[in-house]
């Protein structure tokens, strides 16, 4: 119960801070609309959030998680190749050399739409590097299994290989 008083107070917060963005810069609007979209998402309102990332991208049509987040709708609504395009677009539009998370959310994409050779030359971008994301070597492995190299994938899953920490979740020592 509490944590649904706080959701609703950060969606009623958004909300008035929404009502602000007409006046201000392009960027900070697009940014009160991403947030008014990922609560919308949280709570499952795809059509609305779908939406506000619209409204986003008119503001800040270089912004790559925005094109992840239209991404993730689009998988949602069935439309994988638009949400493959979203997210090469994202890569594209990256401003940093961390393109390791629209690889693997096109690659997650790939496979479920049985794209499994796709997946597999995509992957193959981040193998060469000294350290992988985490989740790297479970996606690697279905699209290697998928592609009829079962003992490659168990050479993956049994190698060891440095990962990479994401934001919130270090890993072990």
């Amino acid at each position: 119960m509490k944590q649904k008083l706080v959701s609703m107070a950060f969606v009623t917060l958004i909300l008035s801070l929404a009502s602000c963005a007409a006046t201000t810069e392009p960027a900070v609007r697009a940014y009160l609309h991403e947030q008014q979209a990922y609560a919308e998402i949280r709570q499952g309102q795809l059509e609305k959030a779908e939406q506000d990332l619209k409204q986003a991208l008119r503001d800040n049509p270089t912004e790559p998680t925005i094109l992840n987040n239209m991404a993730y709708i689009e998988f949602k609504e069935g439309d994988y190749k638009k949400a493959v395009g979203y997210l090469e677009q994202a890569r594209v539009l990256k401003t940093d050399d961390n393109d390791e998370p629209y690889i693997l959310n096109e690659a997650r994409i790939l496979i479920a739409n049985h794209q499994y050779h796709r997946a597999l030359a995509l992957l193959s971008l981040i193998e060469p590097r000294r350290t992988w994301p985490k989740g790297y070597r479970t996606i690697l492995a279905k699209a290697l299994i998928h592609n009829g190299q079962n003992a490659r994938a168990m050479a993956v899953l049994l190698e060891k290989h440095p990962e990479t920490a994401t934001p919130g979740n270090p890993l072990p020592q």
